[in-house]
């Protein structure tokens, strides 16, 4: 089985994944639709058979939701209608950490180290 992390974005969504412990980023979706999201992690299901999704959570550190927290339920529920394996977890500070661990252009490369961070975390991976 292979993890896919997801830190969704209106603009950028960004995608990591793990597999045989290693998390590497892979290329964001832009022009982030739901539908292009799910096309894309249909993709990653055709190469690799078995995928879970694990969709960044936008919490406040006290673990209360914000602006986007419904919004990226309701894409869980869309993934999950759609067959995908679907869990969340908090994405707290991810962003703030992949812009130190990666400079450059905002481009849609740090929205995916993002993801990697909230897919390390989901895994317990350091």
């Amino acid at each position: 089985m292979v993890h896919i992390g997801v830190d969704y974005g209106r603009s950028r969504t960004g995608l990591a994944m793990e597999t045989s412990g290693i998390v590497l980023p892979l290329e964001p979706v832009t022009g982030s639709t739901w539908e292009r999201i799910s096309n894309r992690l249909s993709k990653l299901l055709d190469e690799y058979e078995s995928i879970t999704v694990v969709l960044g959570h936008p919490l406040t550190p006290s673990g209360r939701g914000t602006e986007l927290s419904a919004e990226v339920e309701a894409l869980a529920a869309f993934l999950a209608d759609r067959g995908f394996m679907v869990e969340l977890q908090s994405e707290v500070s991810s962003t703030r950490e992949a812009r130190e661990l990666r400079t450059g252009p905002r481009d849609g490369r740090t929205d995916s180290v993002a993801a990697g961070l909230i897919l390390k975390r989901f895994l317990g991976i350091p």
